[in-house]
């Protein structure tokens, strides 16, 4: 479908056809990012690897965080503090009366943040404010400048409409909030000692710009944190409204695992079917409904239609997640067992049937980690507790609105009431 918003042409792709035709056959002409002042602002003059227009800067950016980030090295230690931080969540959680309402939303976020920051910057600054403003107002701030402006689509007069909105101001602010917030982190590493163990920050340093390990600061914050976290509220989301599945889940997890103190992460690789919870989670509930924009930057042919250069071109991985033409009748239900007999790859294999974490050259590289974050947490709470909905709710009548962009929400957070499970029955 080809859309024009102000002089803008746009293309939106829906189908899982065409999404292999963009992510795949023509990945090189449609692998660039398109001009936003928000994205070039925020992103420290195009320094990162998730916004930067397709270049050898680009190239090396995104090399510096999959080996640096996303690497076996950080892995090791990402896998230690996730499963200290779970252990302190069930700790809280088991000193919790029977009747005591958990609001997951908050719940899975401050397990994202603690893990994520501790493994970035040393330290989870979920207490520490800039400015008067937490890290996760600041992200949040920004992810709204993201959302576009005015001069964006109409490059005439737009600019004026986003002064006299206030928006160039507001663009401003979140650019002094951010850029402080994250100098502060980085003045901070350079008193470390040389016994504390290094994290991403100190990696970086010696290596990259200030403005380059800030750009790549941002896309983990931006990148990793609400994503994840949002992944794990829908597919607990799922679970309760589906008894049947938590029932089974639960079942394959404590068989599992047995009657262990705790789990590890090396427990979570023979839980087939919280592999599938996960991967049908996604299928329904990407946490962006629209990969992030690509730019043409030669012709080529979609579908038979011309595609000029400077084309925005927008996937929607959540209308081809729901195609009724891939996932037959029963494509708004969930039901993992539909992977059974079908193991389609999150990303870059040979379906386009799903594709949560995008594909090709501008494919996510940490859709491992957070997937594994997902697996792992869910299992924990599985394994030791059970859960039910507050103040009388039938499981079934769990309310599952939308709302929200770029990342798309729970309209109401999830609220749930954790119960104990007493391994020795």
């Amino acid at each position: 479908m080809l859309l024009h918003f102000g002089s803008q042409p746009f293309l939106v792709i829906s189908s899982s056809e065409m999404a292999a035709e963009v992510l795949r056959t023509h990945d090189q002409k449609l692998c660039s990012r398109p001009y936003s002042q928000a994205s070039k602002r925020l992103s420290f003059d195009y320094m990162d690897a998730a916004f930067s227009p397709y270049s050898d800067h680009w190239k090396h950016m995104r090399k510096v965080l999959a080996s640096e980030f996303l690497g076996a090295k950080r892995s090791r230690l990402y896998k230690n503090v996730m499963e200290i931080e779970m252990e302190g969540v069930v700790r809280s959680l088991t000193s919790h009366t029977s009747s005591t309402i958990v609001n997951l939303d908050d719940m899975f976020l401050s397990i994202v943040n603690e893990v994520v920051c501790k493994v970035a910057f040393g330290d989870s600054y979920s207490e520490k404010k800039f400015n008067g403003m937490t890290l996760k107002e600041i992200v949040d701030e920004s992810l709204v400048m993201l959302g576009g402006s005015f001069s964006d689509i109409f490059p005439t007069f737009g600019p004026i409409l986003d002064r006299l909105s206030g928006w160039n101001r507001r663009l401003e602010t979140c650019f002094s909030h951010l850029d402080g917030f994250l100098q502060m982190v980085i003045d901070q590493h350079e008193t470390k000692t040389s016994d504390q163990e290094k994290d991403f920050v100190d990696d970086c340093t010696s290596g990259l710009t200030t403005y380059e390990l800030k750009a790549l600061l941002v896309n983990v914050m931006e990148g990793a944190l609400d994503t994840t976290a949002i992944t794990m509220v829908w597919a607990f989301s799922e679970i309760v409204k589906n008894p049947r599945v938590m029932q089974k889940l639960q079942n394959e997890i404590r068989s599992i695992i047995g009657r262990k103190a705790s789990l590890h992460e090396s427990d979570v690789a023979n839980m087939t079917y919280l592999k599938m919870v996960v991967k049908e989670t996604l299928r329904l509930h990407p946490p962006a409904p629209f990969l992030l924009a690509r730019e043409c930057v030669s012709h080529c042919q979609i579908g038979g239609y011309d595609v000029l250069p400077g084309t925005r071109v927008m996937v929607s991985s959540w209308g081809i997640g729901r195609d009724p033409r891939n996932w037959k009748e029963s494509s708004t239900e969930f039901c993992p067992e539909r992977f059974e007999n079908t193991p389609l790859e999150y990303f870059g294999g040979s379906s386009f049937d799903m594709i949560p974490f995008g594909g090709g050259r501008r494919g996510c590289p940490g859709y491992n980690l957070a997937t594994s974050t997902a697996e792992f947490t869910i299992a924990n709470l599985l394994y030791f507790f059970n859960w039910e909905t507050p103040n009388g709710v039938k499981n079934e009548d769990l309310d599952m609105e939308e709302q929200g962009y770029p990342f798309l929400r729970r309209k109401t957070p999830l609220c749930l009431v954790p119960i104990k499970y007493n391994r020795q029955d």
